[in-house]
């Protein structure tokens, strides 16, 4: 069984990790029904992981005895980050949990001109605390040993800024000239690459010709009109099959 447990909690030079999240002791303890001595997988979220046996089960403190100290290698050869605008109802949900399994390393939700579903600044730390937690269980459960980031909620103008820094960014949109995902990526094999998926009715000719003056590459994915978890889930596995050990 795997289990996250935040570095401050893992004291090598010990050999032990102690466990006080109330929650992954329930899962330990009443879900899982682990007992002593029961083999765990515990990752610190920083890309190392820690085999080890449970040595103590108590109410409040759960205890393991590390049996090794392994450094992971993540699965792409770059870091990703998906720029998506936020959806109508929980697809961001969705969303964001597919983008942890295919290998975002952060996601940055965002508002467009055509954002339909705005949260309100008082709600926009719980929705971030939300999301956190759909991308910690879906890290735990596909085998990744680094968490991603999910970052505060950002405004277009500031998002399409920021990945400035990134070699490739692909920004997806239903726009003339938009060119097939297969060239972009032929012979391109970038250290940084990051994502842009617009809302449901795509983004605007504003933010498309803002995206074109960055340099960054107009993409079409074909001839369907894509659900915008579908294109974000499109454009993540084909990238992840592109470029993946």
């Amino acid at each position: 069984m795997r289990f996250y447990v935040s570095p401050e909690s893992i004291f090598p030079k010990k050999r032990i990790i102690e466990i006080r999240d109330k929650k992954e002791i329930h899962h330990i303890r009443d879900v899982m029904r682990l007992r002593e001595g029961a083999g765990v997988d515990i990752f610190d979220g920083c890309g190392r992981n820690y085999p080890g046996d449970i040595k103590k089960i108590e109410k409040g403190l759960v205890v393991i005895e590390i049996k090794d100290s392994i450094i992971s290698k993540e699965d792409l050869p770059y870091k990703l980050t998906l720029y998506q605008a936020i959806p109508k109802r929980s697809k961001i949900d969705l969303i964001v949990e597919k983008a942890v399994e295919l290998g975002a390393a952060t996601i940055v939700p965002m508002i467009t001109e055509r954002t339909l579903a705005v949260p309100l600044k008082k709600d926009r730390l719980a929705k971030r605390q939300r999301w956190m937690r759909i991308a910690g269980a879906a890290a735990k459960q596909c085998g990744r040993t680094r968490l991603p980031e999910i970052s505060d909620i950002r405004d277009f103008k500031d998002a399409i800024s920021e990945a400035k820094g990134n070699k490739l960014v692909i920004f997806a949109a239903l726009a003339k000239g938009a060119k097939p995902l297969k060239s972009i990526l032929k012979d391109f094999v970038p250290a940084k690459v990051a994502i842009f998926v617009g809302p449901e009715g795509d983004f605007s000719d504003t933010e498309i010709s803002m995206a074109r003056k960055e340099g960054y590459m107009i993409c079409s994915l074909g001839s369907a009109v894509l659900r915008v978890e579908t294109a974000a889930i499109y454009l993540l596995s084909c990238l992840h099959y592109e470029y993946r050990d």
